[in-house]
Order: structure tokens, then C-alpha cells, then sequence
């Protein structure tokens, strides 16, 4: 079910894919604020200033900030307890640690490890699990900041050079990639993270592998038609829907605020299965 969350996102990520090839920025304030309005969903007080201190004095990395945020007594109050109607306890508060620290929602077996283990060990693992995870490296590194569109802080002593960002990997490959334990671009039945049917889903030539255009979740599998475009968008929307209270609300989203407002086409702050049908549906200019 997770393919159909990608399918719907990846056709919103293009802006943050052109931004994440962009220099780095030496203004540690804008990271600081980057990582309060996503990891902590509000704005940054006068307290945020010690983290913006520590990163221009270069004794903490972005990671260390991401790491010690998400540890927080602000974040275990408002994001690591569990909650009512949870399938299994810890189980949001697993989507909100994916969503905050690695942007996005975690896969249907991801969600179910991870609850195990934060069950077992505590959240506090949790988070140094997912932080010092391959996925994690790959995508921000100790200087990219999640979440911000591609916002990468120049390490400091490093100013005066290109400071590049690596190049990106597409949003609508990243959880492929991450799969790839030997990054020979393909992947393997003994790499897939997922079940065999699953892995025969995205299969398509039934090689036994995963290469090419399959690695590439925005893709429509060869044959689909229409209706089973609306049936995965359908899946989509249930694997978005973490509460399972039929929409799907800001906390739930993990796209871009303008993304969440351009679909939310009566301003109710909360997005229906006929919103993100209609943008299915939508020609391809205003889907941007």
C-alpha cells in the first residue's frame, strides 16, 4: 500500500527536487527554523537561538540537532505517547518519527518493526535507529535538514568551497534505493523489504529483480488502466489516513503546505478521498 503514497507525492515533489540542487547555506538560523516549523510544527521561540549557536560554532552537526530535538521534552509530550484507537500502542507515534526525521510515512512492514521495537526498547532507540539508519545517510547526511525541501547547512570551515549538496536521489526512488544494500541499482528478492507479493506487484517484467522503470514508483505499472489508477490513489488515501477517521489531516500529510492547500479545495484543513481523486483527475498544470 505504500507505492500508492509515493504515486500521489512524487507527482507534488518536483520544486523540492530542483531546491535540494542548490548550494548550501551558511545561515544556521534558516535550519533552525526549518527544523522547528517540521519536527515540532510551530514556529521557533527565543530557546531556538542555542541551537543556531551551536551549529555556527560547529560543535553540533544538523544530525546532532535533529537527533536532540526529536529527543526532547517538547517532542515526548507532543509526538511519543501513545495514543486511543491505535491499532498497536506507539504506532503514530512511529508514522510521526518516519514523517518528522526521515519525511515521509513509513511502509507497511516498517511501521510494524518499528512499533515492535519501540515496544521492546523505548522511543529514545527509535530515534537513534531511524537517525543513524542507511535511508537517513542518504538522503541529509550531517548536514541536510529534513524535511526543508533540500535545505543543506554548509559544515562549517567549509564556506569558502562549492558546498554542494550530493546529487539528490528522486523522491519517487528513495525508498527503492534505500533497499539496495549493494548499490548495483537493482534490487534483489533477498533485499525487498516487503512481502513476495508485494515484490511481485512491482515485478513487472517477472525477471526476479527490480530495475529500471520499476524502481521508479511514479510509474503506472504496464497495463494498468484508469480504475486501477483511482483503486491505488483509493490505497493511497487509506495509508495516509494514520487515525483511520476517513481524511486526512495536516499531521497526517507529509507533503508540502502548498501542496495540502492546493488539494484542499474547500479550505476545511483537512483533505477528502474526492479531493485527491479530483487531483488524480486534474490536468497535469494544475497539479504543480
Amino acid at each position: 500500500m505504500y507505492r500508492a503514497a509515493i504515486v500521489t507525492l512524487a507527482l507534488m515533489s518536483a520544486p523540492a527536487l530542483a531546491s535540494a540542487q542548490q548550494p548550501c547555506t551558511t545561515d544556521a538560523r534558516r535550519v533552525v527554523n526549518e527544523l522547528y516549523r517540521h519536527m515540532l510544527e510551530r514556529q521557533p521561540d527565543a530557546s531556538s537561538a542555542n541551537w543556531v549557536q551551536e551549529l555556527q560554532s560547529g560543535r553540533l552537526t544538523v544530525r546532532d540537532v535533529v537527533r536532540q530535538i526529536a529527543k526532547s521534552e517538547e517532542h515526548t509530550q507532543r509526538f511519543h505517547m501513545p495514543e486511543a484507537g491505535e491499532a498497536a500502542a506507539y504506532e503514530r507515534s512511529v508514522s510521526d518519527l518516519y514523517r518528522h526525521l526521515l519525511g515521509r510515512q513509513p511502509d507497511t512492514v516498517g511501521l510494524r518493526v518499528h512499533t515492535q521495537f519501540a515496544r521492546r526498547n523505548g522511543l529514545t532507540p527509535t530515534i537513534d535507529r531511524i537517525v543513524d539508519s542507511n535511508e537517513y545517510d542518504q538522503q541529509f547526511g550531517d548536514w541536510g535538514v529534513p524535511g526543508s525541501g533540500g535545505v543543506r547547512y554548509c559544515e562549517p570551515g567549509a564556506w569558502n568551497t562549492s558546498c554542494r549538496a550530493p546529487a539528490p536521489v528522486p523522491a519517487n526512488q528513495r525508498r527503492f534505493r534505500g533497499m539496495d544494500a549493494n548499490n548495483d541499482g537493482v534490487i534483489s528478492r533477498r533485499e525487498w523489504n516487503g512481502s513476495q507479493q508485494s515484490f511481485d506487484v512491482h515485478d513487472w517484467n517477472n525477471d526476479n529483480l527490480i530495475t529500471g522503470d520499476e524502481i521508479n514508483e511514479s510509474a503506472a505499472p504496464r497495463g494498468w488502466t484508469v480504475d486501477d489508477m483511482s483503486n491505488d490513489l483509493l490505497d493511497s488515501f487509506e495509508y495516509l489516513d494514520t487515525n483511520n477517521n476517513n481524511r486526512i489531516d495536516a499531521r497526517e500529510w507529509h507533503g508540502t503546505v502548498a501542496a495540502f492547500n492546493r488539494l484542499d479545495v474547500n479550505n476545511d484543513d483537512v483533505l477528502s478521498q474526492q479531493e485527491l481523486l479530483a487531483y488524480r483527475g486534474a490536468p497535469e498544470s494544475l497539479r504543480r
